[in-house]
């Protein structure tokens, strides 16, 4: 009976370590998550255009496209010229002339769902400024302040995001609802 006790704690324990090697344990609080799903119009047509995507001017290793959506969703792109892949997802929401942005990334073998707090500032309706980055794993901060263009593009991602089926990524318990029955119950990666 002892030996038997002795293999199912060490089976629990392989368990629960492994469990932090996959996509669905999270490195972040839900209290650190500043911008939530729910909103039907952020408002941000009358700030910016939002048929296409911002790009960095200076295309720099590592810098992603991002995409606004009306209803408040965010997805970051590859700086791949020739296809979109999909490399994160987020929300925002508008305060002022500035995105008050979020992005969540999966990075499997190192902690799972990580949260970086980002803010753009709006130069005009084709032009965004990144002004901050908080990186709530390692701290990462921003240099140098990061000029986005606006390129128009009639082939975008749908705004559907893994992040939008966790009910605590809503204001509105009744809107998510609503949107878990239209049946998006998709991969992050869509």
């Amino acid at each position: 009976m002892k030996q038997h006790t002795i293999y199912i704690c060490l089976a629990y324990l392989l368990l629960v370590g492994l469990c932090g090697c996959f996509p669905w344990s999270k490195t972040f609080k839900e209290k650190d998550v500043l911008a939530h799903y729910g909103t039907d119009d952020t408002g941000i047509t009358s700030l910016l255009n939002i048929n296409g995507y911002f790009e960095p001017s200076d295309a720099k290793e590592g810098h992603k496209k991002v995409i606004f959506y009306m209803d408040g969703t965010m997805k970051h792109l590859d700086n791949n010229e020739i296809n979109l892949i999909l490399m994160g997802d987020g929300v925002y929401k508008v305060s002022n002339d500035t995105l008050i942005a979020e992005s969540f990334y999966f990075i499997g073998m190192n902690g799972g769902r990580h949260l970086t707090h980002l803010k753009y500032k709006i130069v005009d309706r084709n032009n965004i400024d990144l002004i901050s980055i908080n990186d709530h794993i390692d701290g990462e901060q921003l240099n140098e302040i990061e000029h986005y263009r606006f390129v128009p593009s009639d082939s975008l991602p749908l705004p559907v995001t893994y992040m939008k089926q966790k009910r605590w990524m809503w204001d509105d318990k009744t809107k998510w609802k609503s949107y878990m029955k239209q049946g998006y119950r998709k991969k992050y990666w869509q």
